[in-house]
């Protein structure tokens, strides 16, 4: 009989992974997966009232420029962060058997990648229910979304390693999260911020993923060449040398945790 090749059992595994920390997640939950629309739904809800009712911003189309951000914003938020404790979370499995640890925070960044594609659906409901046709440039949605998993995991693979040594690490990360969702063009449109700053707000790649998506979907519009290069540079260096410190430091989870 054929037997199932090496590659094809480690992608089972790593989806098997994803699977059940999606369910633990939302285990004893009384709405379950639910709580993937409805978190971020409701945290819509809240800015949308607080800054169109109360502060007025005026961006056409500002719930739907809103809930995009908001919604690859928690993306990033949450799956790196998950990320930065899958090696802690999984310690009892990592010190009994043996398998590569890169797969721990892969299915991390894979459980939270489903998250986000869930809440697309109900974001293209918002958009087709707003009136709006797709434009030609829609279907290039799909980079922004790898370039962010490829960011947020490796992200995920530096901060996981990272709180091995440093345990400090989770509350500055904290920090950093909250810190960067004010910064960041999300609930508020880029032309506030003074003209001399967007080069320091774009120097976060998250800012140009975030800008860029809007661009493809509300616009229709391509983004500069130079921005879509930059963003895909630092993912790229960010994501090489998550592997890299990985692969250099993961072999000691066991002993570390």
């Amino acid at each position: 009989m054929p037997t199932s090749s090496p590659r094809r059992n480690s992608v089972e595994l790593i989806l098997r992974m994803a699977w059940t920390d999606l369910k633990l997640r939302y285990q004893g939950s009384v709405l379950g997966f639910l709580w993937t629309l409805l978190k971020p739904l409701l945290q819509f809800a809240v800015l949308y009232v607080v800054f169109s009712v109360f502060m007025r911003v005026k961006v056409e189309d500002y719930q739907l420029y809103l809930l995009l951000g908001v919604l690859m914003w928690n993306y990033l938020a949450e799956a790196t962060t998950n990320g930065m404790f899958a090696l802690a979370q999984k310690a009892n499995i990592i010190k009994k058997v043996y398998f590569p640890r890169i797969y721990v925070v892969l299915s991390a960044s894979l459980h939270h990648l489903f998250a986000l594609l869930l809440s697309l659906v109900v974001f293209f409901v918002f958009f087709f229910a707003s009136g709006k046709s797709l434009p030609w440039t829609a279907p290039l949605l799909v980079v922004s979304v790898a370039l962010l998993y490829a960011l947020v995991l490796g992200l995920s693979l530096l901060l996981s390693v990272l709180h091995l040594k440093f345990r400090d690490i989770s509350q500055i990360w904290e920090v950093i999260v909250m810190a960067g969702f004010f910064l960041s063009p999300i609930i508020y449109p880029l032309d506030v911020i003074p003209a001399k700053y967007h080069t320091l707000l774009f120097l976060n790649p998250v800012t140009g993923l975030i800008q860029y998506s809007r661009l493809l979907l509300l616009q229709g519009q391509l983004p500069s060449l130079t921005g879509a290069l930059y963003v895909t540079l630092v993912t790229g260096a960010i994501l090489a040398l998550g592997i890299w410190l990985f692969r250099r430091h993961a072999h000691m989870a066991a002993e570390q945790l």
